[in-house]
């Protein structure tokens, strides 16, 4: 066995080796690029999710290869390039790409010993385990609202231990904010389970896939039992920016539209349909999106569109402002407090524009309370807004005479004056 996967190391090496000189040196013929095009437009027209969309692509790539758009490229990355340009131009499928990847296709056609795949699947269970997942930051807030950063819906394979401590230490928070502004995806079990945590036992269907080569559907719901307590009467809020793409699009646009979550922040990329990669060649790959979702309410999806916020706002803004919708939504006594509490958490991270996002709204919602407004100038003078700082304190004072804390401050800020 070790003599085996010595020579299976070495015959690696020997043609990384080859393969590496080989994309170095080699130039694209032209019956090489008739060949590959011609491939992709088979591909194209064979299992592209879109048949019409597909002949579109054809058309133009014909129109471009008549034109000799291609004729002068020879290398093979900048070909691939504008081919994917092309193609994505006309479909506006961002999921869709060429590749030339030779090192890929290489490694996936040796022959792989059993031995060397459990190895393989083991340092894959690490390198998933460095990053935790994709699960890089889960903590309550003032207010008891949860909070999880997730980077990567990454495979329960791997995952599922860690999704499932996440989801059970935010189960008692009075809400859930999900960060979703840099997931770039992943695979739909880690979206089905998340998912699962937001509704009860009964199973509800989550996604129709349709896939047209075969001309069949399968679904995708929620789990009837999952690990620990459920949150499913629970405010969800998904925070959303122009790089959240694919599963992550997925989860907040299935849970926006099933009434589970409230999306805050940008449009997303728009990329829906599931993708298979396929070999052109020894050198290249297209991966094509094959199977379409279909949202069982919307009847469509986020395809070239993205997810359209609830509450849109920009990607830096998104966060404070699902935060104050959540203490605003969840019925707590004490608001003015603690909006106050979470105001100077921010400026004690020295995140002063989202503290006075938080104590304006805490002074427009108790505009008799001098501490509101006191609050509003602190966070003012510290962006070295005197003028704004001033009317606050003066509106403090107004409200509170013997507030000794706003008379320094005017004085101080007059001075400058």
């Amino acid at each position: 066995m070790k003599t085996h996967f010595k020579i299976m190391l070495l015959m690696l090496l020997v043609t990384m080796q080859n393969l590496k000189a080989q994309e170095q040196e080699s130039e694209l013929k032209p019956k090489e690029k008739n060949d590959l095009i011609a491939s992709i437009k088979t591909n194209l027209e064979d299992s592209y999710i879109d048949l019409d969309l597909s002949k579109k692509m054809i058309i133009e790539l014909d129109k471009n290869v008549n034109s000799n758009k291609y004729k002068k490229i020879t290398s093979p990355s900048e070909f691939s390039k504008k081919i994917t340009e092309d193609l994505q131009h006309v479909s506006n499928d961002l999921h869709l790409k060429v590749q030339f990847e030779p090192k890929r296709i290489a490694r996936e056609k040796l022959a792989v010993s059993e031995e060397k795949q459990l190895e393989m699947e083991k340092k894959t269970a690490m390198q998933m385990a460095e990053i935790n997942y994709g699960f890089t930051e889960a903590k309550i807030l003032e207010g008891n609202i949860g909070y999880l950063n997730l980077r990567l819906f990454a495979d329960v394979k791997y995952a599922k231990e860690t999704a499932t401590a996440t989801m059970n230490f935010l189960s008692n928070s009075n809400a859930i904010i999900i960060d979703l502004r840099s997931n770039g995806g992943g695979v739909p079990s880690m979206m089905q389970l998340i998912s699962s945590y937001f509704f009860d036992e009964t199973p509800v269907l989550l996604s129709d896939f349709y896939e047209r080569k075969t001309d069949t559907k399968t679904q995708l719901y929620t789990l009837a039992n999952v690990n620990g307590k459920r949150s499913s009467n629970k405010l969800i809020y998904i925070l959303t920016s122009k790089q959240t793409f694919s599963a992550a699009e997925a989860f907040a646009y299935t849970l926006k539209h099933l009434d589970k979550a409230i999306v805050v922040g940008e449009v997303t990329k728009g990329g829906a349909n599931r993708t298979k990669r396929i070999n052109l060649n020894d050198a290249f790959t297209i991966s094509v999106p094959y199977i379409q979702s279909i949202h069982p309410i919307t009847k469509t999806n986020w395809e070239g569109k993205g997810v359209q916020p609830t509450i849109e706002t920009n990607e830096k803004e998104a966060f404070v402002y699902a935060y104050i919708d959540a203490i605003n939504k969840t019925g707590l006594k004490n608001k003015e407090t603690i909006l106050n509490k979470i105001g100077y958490t921010f400026l004690k991270e020295k995140s002063v524009d989202d503290a006075i996002i938080v104590f304006q709204e805490n002074a427009k919602q108790f505009p008799n309370n001098a501490n509101a407004w006191d609050s509003l100038g602190e966070a003012y003078a510290a962006n070295q807004d005197s003028e704004n700082a001033l009317k606050s304190y003066k509106k403090a004072l107004e409200i509170d005479p013997s507030l000794e804390s706003a008379k320094a401050m005017i004085q101080k800020l007059e001075g400058k004056n």
